[in-house]
């Protein structure tokens, strides 16, 4: 029976219940609960794959689980020693810069920034094999006769806190590049200094604040893609068009989760105002879903918020609902269901239709954008910033990235800018999984009633 131990070259992190282990050669990354994490630290030391499993995980699953973590190479068969040498396999792996890494180079000479935003200058050695790191060769030919003391500079650039080398079981021109797309996207997490407690229910580690990306905070100043307009100003405009609007100039607005003004209004800005109940022209609901509690399946909070706002509006006011989901798709406590939000709102009075939130905003997605990913973007902001130029979290599009670095950064150096449609991609979110409801309560405005219209 085959003897199992546990990588020598893992790094444990934790995002609340989730548990994220990080291989640091080959640079995959696996979600796991906390009992499947137990799993994986019992074979540490070493023991066959059948000699049980945590009591709170069923043997048939514990061996389904075993199976996978072999696969992904966080289990690896022991060798005579109890310890596997996984630097034998390692060498016939094949070592690849990912898309998402941030360096630049100079001539012959390479700085790797990292998602924490620090700089890594790599001496001459290292810079040279790190750029034949193709994913085409395997890595004893990268290393080719550079000796044994040079592989460990270079595999420090597989670890989690810099990101910037991967190595895959086969080449990329075989496939070799199908790994979590987490590894890109949410890492590092703060890494555990006690994986064993935490597996027993410990607290996870203090997630470090960042100001939080949403949809709207990439168009907080002026856009070209808005037509010189904020978010906040083409909301306003979608209520205009939808009739919000009409008539006298508006006195009361109501705005939830974003700062909207909206000339001559009295905006509220309080959830507690809905159940005075005032009567409100307009209603805006932005990107706050999450925050509002998901109970028996469905997105609980903003249902009810929809039918107290269904009482608080005027006659012929209007209800914009903006936030990230699907138009069709149930919900998840951080996904909303535009489906289930119309069907309240029918149940409520409000006649209503989900439309793409790129549609109510009017935003031209021609253009090409940052796409570089969220977590990536602070090495971004860390090789701007050594060349005095300040990269602010907000859409970019080529253009502006381009005539920001003009004369101070030669983009042509610079790996990990990427590119993508605005109406696909941008800074990490896309577009296209945001939606808007718009609602409208039947019967006149009361300046129509008061004209007798």
């Amino acid at each position: 029976m085959t003897v199992l131990a546990l990588s020598q070259h893992l790094s444990f992190h934790a995002h609340g219940d989730a548990a994220f282990v990080w291989h640091g050669l080959t640079g995959d990354v696996a979600e796991m609960s906390r009992d499947v994490l137990g799993l994986l630290l019992s074979f540490d030391p070493p023991r066959a794959e059948a000699d049980g499993a945590p009591p709170e995980i069923p043997p048939e699953q514990a061996n389904e689980y075993v199976g996978i973590l072999r696969a992904r190479r966080f289990l690896v068969p022991a060798g005579a020693g109890g310890r596997a040498d996984e630097m034998a396999a390692l060498l016939a792996g094949f070592p690849r810069v990912p898309r998402a890494a941030v360096f630049r180079r100079d001539g012959e000479s390479v700085t790797v920034y990292t998602r924490a935003g620090t700089a890594i200058e790599l001496d001459a050695r290292t810079s040279r094999l790190f750029l034949r790191c193709d994913g085409e060769r395997s890595l004893g030919q990268v290393l080719a006769d550079a000796g044994p003391e040079a592989l460990a500079p270079l595999l420090r650039l597989a670890r989690a806190d810099v990101a910037a080398l991967k190595i895959l079981a086969k080449p990329v021109s075989h496939g070799g590049v199908q790994l979590n797309p987490a590894a890109d996207s949410t890492m590092p997490y703060p890494e555990i200094s006690d994986p064993r407690a935490y597996s027993a229910g410990a607290a996870a580690p203090a997630q470090k604040l960042e100001e939080e990306t949403t949809f709207a905070s990439l168009f907080q100043d002026p856009h070209p893609s808005l037509g010189g307009r904020t978010y906040a100003q083409a909301i306003a405009d979608e209520l205009r068009r939808r009739g919000a609007f009409d008539g006298p100039p508006p006195s009361n607005v109501l705005s939830l989760g974003l700062p909207l003004e909206v000339a001559g209004a009295r905006v509220e800005t309080s959830i507690a105002k809905l159940q005075q109940p005032e009567s409100y022209q307009a209603v805006v609901v932005n990107e706050i879903g999450a925050q509002l509690g998901f109970s028996e399946g469905r997105n609980s909070g903003l249902l009810r918020l929809v039918a107290d706002t269904a009482v608080a509006l005027a006659p012929g006011g209007v209800l914009l609902v903006a936030d990230y989901g699907d138009a069709k798709a149930g919900a998840t406590p951080q996904s909303i269901s535009f489906t289930d939000l119309e069907k309240q709102a029918a149940l409520s009075g409000l006649t209503s239709r989900v439309v793409p939130l790129a549609e109510a905003l009017n935003l031209d997605g021609n253009g090409q954008a940052l796409s570089t990913t969220r977590a990536s973007f602070p090495a971004l902001q860390a090789l701007f910033a050594a060349h005095g130029l300040s990269l602010t979290r907000r859409a970019w599009l080529r253009g502006e990235i381009e005539q920001l670095a003009e004369g101070k950064l030669d983009l042509r150096t610079v790996h990990g800018l990427q590119w993508a449609p605005l109406s696909e991609r941008a800074l990490g979110l896309s577009p296209r999984q945001f939606w808007a409801l718009v609602a409208k309560k039947p019967g006149p405005a009361p300046h129509q009633r008061a004209q007798g219209t």
